[in-house]
């Protein structure tokens, strides 16, 4: 299946948007990944957009490393870093989609 993950980093600062993308990396290798930039309704946010073919398997195991308490679907869910645990501190917000 065809993925897509939304990711917001807390902070404008290329070097730990690169740990996310590193750490994203580890969980899965099948990721590959937008430049980042300027998130444009939240001040001092840097995003990025991830892609990946992943088995139904993969999701599944996926998504339960990256957060723990999803709003949503599998196909169509979401998480704010700030009220959850997020797979890396700089995480404030995360969105998964089956395209």
């Amino acid at each position: 299946m065809n993925t897509r993950l939304h990711v917001v980093v807390d902070r404008e600062d290329e070097q730990i948007v690169q740990d996310v993308k590193n750490a994203l990396n580890l969980l899965c290798p099948a990721f590959s990944f937008s430049p980042s930039r300027e998130q444009p309704s939240l001040c001092h946010c840097l995003e990025f957009f991830g892609t990946a073919v992943l088995t139904e398997q993969e999701i599944e195991s996926l998504l339960d490393v990256l957060n723990n308490d999803w709003d949503g679907e599998m196909d169509n869910c979401c998480a704010y870093g700030f009220n959850t645990k997020m797979f890396h501190p700089h995480v404030y917000y995360i969105q998964f989609q089956i395209l």
